[in-house]
């Protein structure tokens, strides 16, 4: 895999567009609120590996009847590099039946018909700008010499609740609400209280963040201190990007579990996911209990950030010290940019194991 120079493109929007839209390979950036390509790996060294190309397509925009205030997408453009930017319309009058998308001219004027409704296409391209190159994770060939280490560990991402409003990074919310034993009781981080649903054995519980997306790889589920038979038996989980109270707005399966139980109360357990997935709300949406007649309770829902691992060289071995000069028995060889030929030195080190 290969990875780009770190050249950022800038365009000024004419059009109000906002950040709002369908990505494809592309994400906003959190810190600076700017479109760019998605990350999709990282190097041994914990740097970001983008995607070659993306695209990204505004929400529908009603220009009404302001066509003459709208005449170019951008104004003006800043460009460094061999990276591309193409951006593109298209036009409807009722919002239902699109033309072709259509390149803004040079100079960045729209050259779709004047209709009253309009989308704007993005489209990134990475350029290739050195010679050196970075082994990404994802690159590395599972082998009995290499393995993979946590060097932190995950946390959970959802804060300490005292309401269900009580944290400026999100909120709590259930689709049942008790008031005796609220949503934000499962995010209290307190063994000794629990969320229960009001007379309903299903039901939804999660958190929304208000700004931010976040990752997540495993999250947990920790039976309430009142009785085993109402915590959860069948369930999904479910991201959203766009919800807004967590009820509303699209959701996708990410997880499914089936006849889950709980040997005895205050116990926590914890489901892994297949992959990270990335989200601004996290929910549980469970069909039924364990047997409980009337109530489904959580002592505690927690999601949890992926861990940060490195891949190295197993010690396990001997080999002859003089083949590496920059051999470390405290480092690892991957960790630094490489060049073509010294990778393929590297690849062809002759390493025998001592039988541990």
């Amino acid at each position: 895999m290969t990875t780009v120079g770190g050249i950022l493109e800038r365009k000024e929007i004419g059009l109000s567009i906002g950040v709002s839209g369908t990505h494809n390979n592309t994400e906003i950036d959190s810190v600076t609120g700017h479109l760019r390509l998605a990350q999709v790996d990282t190097d041994g060294s914990g740097n970001p590996i983008f995607a070659e190309e993306g695209t990204w397509i505004s929400d529908v925009i009603n220009l009404e009847d302001k066509f003459a205030d709208f005449e170019k997408v951008f104004s003006s453009s800043l460009d460094k590099g061999s990276s591309s930017i193409a951006i593109l319309t298209r036009v409807s009058d009722n919002n239902m039946d699109w033309s072709d998308w259509v390149a803004v001219g040079y100079d960045g004027a729209i050259l779709s018909d004047t209709k009253q409704y309009i989308q704007i296409r993005i489209d990134l391209f990475a350029g290739f700008v050195t010679d050196v190159f970075l082994v990404a994770n994802s690159d590395f060939e599972k082998n009995k010499f290499v393995e993979e280490k946590e060097i932190r560990a995950g946390s959970y991402i959802a804060p300490t609740l005292t309401s269900n409003t009580s944290s400026p990074l999100g909120f709590a919310f259930s689709e049942t609400n008790n008031i005796s034993y609220p949503a934000w009781r499962a995010f209290d981080k307190s063994f000794n209280t629990y969320y229960a649903t009001n007379n309903v054995r299903e039901g939804i519980l999660g958190f929304c963040f208000s700004a931010d997306e976040y990752s997540v790889s495993e999250y947990s589920i920790t039976s309430s201190s009142a009785t085993v038979d109402s915590m959860p038996r069948d369930w999904v989980l479910e991201i959203s990007k766009d919800t807004t109270n967590g009820l509303d707005g699209n959701w996708e399966t990410v997880d499914s579990r089936n006849a889950q139980i709980w040997s005895s109360t205050l116990t926590t357990n914890y489901y892994k996911l297949q992959k990270v997935v990335r989200a601004k709300a996290f929910r549980i949406k469970w069909s039924t209990n364990n047997g409980h007649a009337t109530t489904t309770r959580f002592g505690e829902l927690d999601f949890f950030s992926p861990a940060q691992t490195a891949l190295q060289l197993k010690r396990r071995y001997n080999f002859d010290m003089t083949q590496d000069s920059s051999w470390s028995d405290t480092g690892s060889l991957h960790r630094k940019n490489i060049a073509r030929d010294e990778w393929l030195r590297i690849d062809r080190l002759e390493v025998i194991e001592d039988g541990n």
